[in-house]
């Protein structure tokens, strides 16, 4: 189609599905956008739009988030969503064959936690389309659309309508598996609830990694001279991998150890079932029992350990020493992990340098807001280029005013910066707009997205 204007988006083409047209489209600041809106009037194009009302608010890793919402002249609303490397699920599945069934779990689950967090907002949620979904670059499942047929305040109502559609949705990327897939349709047969539904699919197998959508899309027959096949095959092998007779067992263990590797820990303890929670503490608890049981003079009962020199004169056991008081306004001890954005020594009611990470990766968009302003401040005493990717979000305006400052970092002076902020002002999808105030008291706001990352700063502007 020819290009037009929808608000401040440039839209270049467009798509219809089952009542949702899909705008794909260029935003303000030049980053693809996907437009969603109902495709026609009457009253099938309310119910559409009453749902793009509906699932806006609800917030979720693998739900793409509404970024901005329109009305147009005639009345329908325009709810704005992300756009990139971005693959229809049909199409990533006409082009590859069967499932694997560990690429079902690594599919099925994400969209199923969508499901279980739209009904934990009271919404009535209904069996999604393969067409809803779409892969990323990284091979990760994303739901476009998240179907709705109404809100409740009645909580096992909502989760009964997403154990059904959770059922549903399984069925429909079954009907993609090879062959053996029979004991997972049993156990959904069986499933009558959300969780026995999760628990039937996590039973199938373990998870497999999808590849990504951009390889998954290339056709090696035509375009084989650009495909990295050695992506596909892992991670290089050490040479004596090969020599040893177990050599499979070894590459199924190396593969597994890559892929514990591209999941961060906090991942990897939320995804821990806790019927093996209780298992492990059980089994911590005795190891520990045992070992101050069997250790030379060792001791259960609270008492302070002594240790002896030569003479046999007792004495208490060394202790280190203690850390710098935090409160001499000194910075020397201030740490920050790689990626996460730098901690400070300032008091107040700042949280301590070690949460910093899970601020800016929480719920709290005021709290994070804080914390990133606080690092950028330090970034600007001492700008790199890792320093400010930690606070400022990638291609927004505060990140390409603050690059500048990597030629002249004389200028970091004018920068900017609130020292307090007041609270949210406003909140739409992943964006929340706050109020701040300056190091005089003159009047700011701060904004600040939410990211895969976590919160990032967008702009940070002055009011007058």
């Amino acid at each position: 189609m020819s290009s037009s204007r929808t608000g401040p988006y440039d839209v270049h083409a467009r798509d219809e599905h089952d009542g949702l047209e899909a705008l794909r489209a260029t935003g303000p600041d030049g980053l693809p956008v996907v437009l969603l809106r109902p495709a026609q009037a009457g009253p099938h194009g309310a119910r559409v739009q009453a749902e793009l009302a509906r699932a806006a608010p609800v917030r979720h890793a693998h739900l793409l988030p509404a970024v901005d919402v329109l009305h147009e002249p005639d009345g329908r609303l325009v709810v704005v969503v992300p756009d990139g490397d971005l693959v229809p699920l049909p199409s990533w599945l006409a082009g590859r064959g069967p499932l694997a069934p560990g690429e079902l779990v690594t599919l099925a689950v994400p969209l199923l936690a969508v499901l279980e967090r739209a009904a934990a907002t009271g919404l009535l949620v209904g069996r999604p389309d393969l067409g809803d979904v779409v892969l990323d670059d990284r091979g990760a499942p994303l739901l476009r659309r998240l179907r709705t047929a109404g809100a409740t305040t009645d909580v096992a109502t909502a989760r009964a309508s997403a154990a059904a559609a959770s059922r549903g949705l399984v069925e429909l990327v079954a009907g993609h598996l090879e062959e053996g897939s029979s004991p997972l349709l049993t156990a959904l047969t069986a499933a009558d609830d959300l969780d026995a539904v999760v628990e039937a699919v996590h039973d199938l197998a373990a998870p497999l990694p999808l590849p990504s959508a951009a390889v998954a899309e290339t056709d090696d027959a035509t375009r084989g001279d650009e495909v990295d096949w050695s992506a596909l095959a892992g991670p290089p092998r050490p040479a004596w991998a090969a020599a040893l007779p177990e050599a499979a067992v070894v590459d199924a263990a190396l593969d597994w150890l890559a892929a514990r590797r591209e999941t961060s820990v906090r991942a990897r303890v939320a995804a821990v079932r806790p019927r093996f929670w209780l298992l492990g503490g059980v089994v911590a608890a005795s190891v520990v029992i045992a070992l101050l049981l069997s250790a030379p003079g060792g001791s259960v009962d609270g008492g302070t350990a002594v240790a002896t020199d030569g003479g046999g004169a007792a004495g208490p056991s060394p202790t280190p020493a203690p850390a710098a008081d935090a409160g001499d306004g000194g910075d020397a001890g201030a740490t920050s992990p790689p990626g996460q954005p730098p901690t400070t020594s300032r008091g107040g009611d700042r949280p301590t340098p070690g949460d910093d990470d899970v601020v800016t990766t929480g719920e709290d968009a005021v709290a994070a807001a804080r914390v990133l302003l606080e690092a950028r401040e330090r970034c600007l005493a001492d700008v790199t280029p890792s320093c400010l990717a930690a606070v400022d979000q990638p291609g927004s305006p505060v990140a390409a005013r603050d690059a500048q400052l990597l030629d002249d970092p004389g200028a970091a002076g004018g920068a900017l910066v609130p020292t307090a902020v007041d609270g949210e002002v406003q909140r739409l999808g992943e964006t929340v707009l706050l109020d701040a105030r300056g190091a005089d008291d003159e009047p700011a706001s701060v904004l600040v997205v939410r990211t895969e990352a976590g919160w990032r700063l967008r702009e940070v502007v002055a009011r007058r």
